[in-house]
């Protein structure tokens, strides 16, 4: 059990990536909410929402002053203020991360911890790609239009893919040790990269051996909890991932006839054979530019090191 006293508010923001089990780790903060807080730790609820994206979408960081507020009024000025947005991956080359840092600081927060977790950068660019392709249930949604191997190119030369839709700029990193390297040169506060193998799949829930880690008696999210909150996000085939980007560029509705027309169908076999013979070129692309992407991991047993309270 971690020793509280005499230690004060810290806060520990969970930056993504995308397509790292952020949502099946967020769903299950917001559901055990109640848990949470017994633990000292205070997971911001907003009813309906599961995550903090709202806030960090917005330019301004004011919202931070309300949620150390919140904290404190909560669980005192020893608890731990719990943030989990993907979209900050979208800022964290800009100036936000220091804007956040500095207003938590201020808000009197002693302890900041960023908290990123990494998946091996080609099967990461695939589950990103699968759901950039597709429009979901509206064809005129602005989303980018993306050639595998293209963009897969511009990944390897820059380390970064930006995007945008109607609302937001989208800037997703794959270098991920020169964004541990940049982010730890720029923030006061201790920032560690997760294996996505040990964030989801070698823990019973998402995000387990982080909430061990920072909570009051070192149990984790499936200890608070048997019947936790499940979110499935089935895989999608390689032709299906295609149909998907084939039917939203032509602006084709699916729903509103039976059967696809030959020009549709033809178009679609083109695009799963050149995506077929592009993943082996970009495959080999990335394991020599991005190979070193394990050297940003912290180890498993280190974190709990890292994420313990401080004494102020």
């Amino acid at each position: 059990m971690h020793r509280w006293g005499g230690l004060n508010m810290r806060a520990v923001i969970h930056a993504g990536l995308h397509k790292t089990g952020t949502s099946s780790f967020q769903r299950c903060c917001h559901d055990l909410h109640a848990e949470l807080l017994q633990q000292h730790i205070h997971y911001p609820y907003f009813k309906g929402l599961a995550n903090q994206n709202h806030l960090v979408n917005e330019h301004s960081v004011a919202w931070i002053k309300a949620l150390v507020r919140s904290t404190n009024k909560k669980l005192g000025a020893n608890g731990s203020l719990l943030i989990s947005a993907e979209n900050l991956e979208y800022e964290l080359h800009t100036d936000k991360p220091e804007r956040i840092e500095k207003t938590l600081r201020k808000a009197g927060v002693k302890q900041v911890i960023w908290v990123l977790c990494f998946r091996e950068p080609f099967a990461a660019y695939r589950s990103l790609y699968a759901q950039l392709s597709d429009s979901g249930r509206k064809l005129k949604t602005a989303r980018a239009i993306l050639e595998f191997g293209a963009a897969g190119q511009l990944i390897a030369a820059k380390g970064t893919l930006c995007t945008h839709n109607r609302r937001l700029i989208q800037t997703f990193h794959f270098d991920y040790p020169r964004l541990i390297q940049d982010l730890q040169q720029r923030l006061e506060g201790t920032v560690v990269g997760v294996d996505f193998k040990d964030f989801t799949q070698r823990s019973k829930a998402p995000g387990d051996l982080l909430i061990k880690a920072i909570s009051a008696e070192g149990k984790s999210l499936s200890e608070l909890r048997e019947d936790l909150p499940t979110h499935t996000n089935p895989s999608e085939t390689t032709e299906q991932i295609e149909r998907n980007f084939v039917h939203r560029f032509f602006a084709f509705d699916a729903a509103a006839t039976s059967k696809e027309p030959s020009w549709i169908q033809a178009a679609i076999q083109a695009r799963v054979e050149n995506r077929l013979n592009a993943e082996k070129t970009i495959k080999r692309l990335f394991k020599k530019k991005l190979a070193d992407w394990e050297q940003a991991i912290t180890p498993a047993d280190e974190l709990e090191r890292l994420l313990k309270p401080q004494a102020a």
